[in-house]
């Protein structure tokens, strides 16, 4: 069945192409139809030390910059549009490190297909040997100019860094809240990107991405233009089924101050969640309908999760994980 599954989004589809869909071969690929990688993961190492020595992904995931050649995906040192992230080879500190590429495809793809969160193109692919690596499209340049647009992290927008925060920046330096205010400040349409915003960090709660860091959230200025927008989602990942280490539910605090009923039970509720959006002047209609909407569709995300590649000890894990998260929110 695996060979009638689209790497791309996951819907079963008869008339595949190298194992694409063509809504997938269109958007994630521009429309080429790509080959198997020419190289496996042995050799991936290998290239990676060549193109890039400190290239990493937090420590945890390899990463090399891909682009065409004719139908070919080939590794570059620069002007890449494409990166893919193998399966990590595992140091003791990442726990069954062989589903970390299809959890985060899976990650995404409900951020995308589910959600509606603005979200990278991604996808899965396969290695010369078969095994499957991550592989998303890049966000950060114009299609038809080829000109790069300008981003910056949010720890890079509110000037955080190791020198002036210490070296967990990315995590102790400010709240979600204060990101929400960064966004108001910045971003021109912020009544529609605080939602957006809202449902980025909700969404990172119900999947256990502990990781959701100031430097995983960028606005970006599309060319020849001055307004700033907040980029596609990017980095998701279930990081609990992987990290054997006591983190916090979240990568940051949600606010600036516990609330009691955080105070009461250790871990964000709904309460918690409903206070973040007054704080945000999200109107309390659309926060009931994301709540409302986190509710109905249970049913599509633990279907994905069962169309996913992940091992079945994962799949069950994450459905786990993600039912207990909306139980905290008061979601049946």
């Amino acid at each position: 069945m695996e060979d009638k599954i689209c790497l791309g989004c996951l819907a079963a589809n008869k008339k595949l192409r190298n194992n694409y869909c063509s809504k997938c071969i269109k958007e994630l690929f521009n429309g080429n139809v790509p080959n198997p990688l020419n190289f496996d993961r042995i050799e991936f190492t290998k290239k990676r030390a060549e193109l890039s020595p400190r290239m990493s992904i937090s420590g945890v995931q390899d990463k090399i910059s891909l682009t065409f050649e004719k139908k070919d995906l080939i590794p570059t040192a620069s002007n890449g549009k494409y990166i893919l992230k193998p399966i990590t080879n595992g140091d003791g500190h990442i726990q069954n490190e062989k589903d970390i590429v299809a959890n985060e495809h899976l990650s995404m793809l409900i951020s995308k297909s589910i959600f509606k969160i603005p979200t990278a193109s991604c996808g899965l692919i396969r290695f010369s040997d078969g095994e499957l690596a991550y592989i998303t499209k890049r966000f950060d340049y114009d299609e038809e100019t080829n000109l790069k647009y300008d981003q910056e992290d949010f720890a890079g927008i509110m000037g955080i860094t190791p020198v002036t925060h210490g070296e967990n920046y990315k995590y102790d330096a400010c709240s979600y809240l204060d990101c929400a205010k960064m966004i108001k400040q910045h971003v021109a349409t912020s009544i529609v990107s605080q939602e957006d915003f809202f449902k980025r960090i909700i969404l990172n709660y119900l999947i256990c991405n502990g990781d959701a860091h100031l430097k995983n959230f960028s606005l970006y200025s599309k060319a020849d233009s001055n307004e700033y927008f907040l980029t596609p989602s990017y980095d998701l990942l279930n990081t609990r089924f992987h990290i054997n280490e006591k983190y916090g539910d979240m990568a940051i605090d949600l606010l600036d101050d516990y609330t009691e009923t955080y105070e009461a039970y250790g871990y964000y509720t709904y309460d918690d969640f409903k206070t973040f959006a007054k704080y945000i002047d999200l109107p309390e209609i659309r926060f009931n309908k994301i709540i409302k909407f986190i509710e109905d569709s249970y049913l599509e995300v633990k279907d994905l999760i069962d169309k996913s590649f992940l091992s079945p000890k994962a799949k069950e894990f994450y459905k786990e994980s993600y039912k207990d998260r909306m139980k905290r929110l008061r979601i049946k």
